[in-house]
């Protein structure tokens, strides 16, 4: 299986391992910078129950600052959230019944561990754990670090 793709910022920053010439490069930051997508009407999907709409409109606001939340992304986003409303939906369903009603191991503890999967596969590609964030700041980083004009290249030394 290949590697992630990497934003052309990246991928210069981090040392052009591949060789591209400025020419490729510069068609592929030009291609990416034609797949920006409007974010002015992000709505949760209809799908989700309540609790799930609560998850969505609680994420939006924390995703309000970032700026990387799209349109498009609102069906990816209702994954998450709805597998987030599953996850404690059985969680609570578990809490009820008793982590082994009958002697025996719930029968919804598996339905709970997918759950939790799929919600966390998702939550990866949102950057919701440290680690993801981490990763999104790296691609981020390109995007803020643009050169300054008044930067002589000697940091604060004339």
């Amino acid at each position: 299986m290949g590697r992630n793709a990497k934003s052309m910022d990246l991928h210069v920053i981090s040392g052009n391992k591949a060789k591209l010439s400025k020419e490729v490069i510069e068609q592929r930051k030009q291609a990416e910078d034609q797949m920006t997508f409007r974010d002015d009407d992000i709505k949760a999907p209809d799908h989700l129950s309540e609790r799930g709409r609560e998850i969505f409109e609680n994420l939006l606001l924390e995703f309000k600052y970032t700026e990387i939340l799209k349109n498009v992304d609102s069906q990816m986003l209702g994954l998450y959230c709805d597998s987030m409303d599953r996850y404690l939906s059985i969680k609570e369903q578990i809490e009820h019944d008793g982590l082994m009603p009958f002697g025996k191991p719930h029968q919804l503890l598996s339905h709970q561990d997918k759950a939790f999967e799929r919600a966390m596969k998702v939550a990866g590609r949102f950057g919701l754990s440290p680690s993801d964030r981490a990763k999104l700041a790296l691609s981020l980083v390109t995007k803020v670090d643009k050169k300054d004009p008044d930067d002589n290249g000697f940091g604060d030394r004339t």
